[in-house]
């Protein structure tokens, strides 16, 4: 008797996740109304982080996001930050800037980037600053990720 009751059960539970894949699956307007919830957010690892600042310098606008330091529980003693360099009408074939992630009035890295050869230096300028990620001509403008290490000391 026992036997008999669960099989129902589980056609029935197998119905309901195909009834719930194929609505969401099916219908565009409620997956994009259920993306536009508050609760739900692209991870930095994938978005670059949130925007700290933005300024010109030179012939270019530079971006600069909020350091990135996610893992699954908590949070990792690696990280990242994410600089966006973008022309004011095209990107320049050479880019020398420096950059100071964590607004401390001092500059942390020296970015040297070939656009025409796609060849990116680093200079580091902290201790905090290890190597570049990605380097990478992104549409119109330039993105580069560089790793971090968290600062234990604060």
């Amino acid at each position: 008797m026992k036997h008999l009751t669960v099989i129902p059960a589980y056609i029935w539970a197998f119905s309901c996740t195909l009834i719930i894949l194929f609505t969401f699956m099916g219908n565009p307007f409620l997956a994009k109304k259920l993306a536009t919830l508050p609760f739900m957010k692209v991870n930095p690892v994938f978005s670059g982080g949130d925007i700290t600042r933005s300024y010109s310098q030179d012939s270019l606008v530079i971006t600069v996001y909020k350091p990135v330091f996610e893992s699954l529980i908590g949070s990792s003693n690696h990280g990242f930050v994410q600089v966006k360099l973008a022309g004011v009408n095209q990107l320049p074939q050479i880019i020398h800037c420096t950059i100071d992630y964590d607004a401390d009035s001092k500059a942390d890295f020296c970015l040297n980037i070939n656009t025409a050869s796609n060849e990116t230096k680093l200079e580091s300028l902290n201790p905090l600053v290890t190597a570049i990620n990605v380097s990478s001509r992104v549409k119109n403008y330039w993105v580069v990720r560089v790793n971090l290490e968290k600062n234990t000391r604060r």
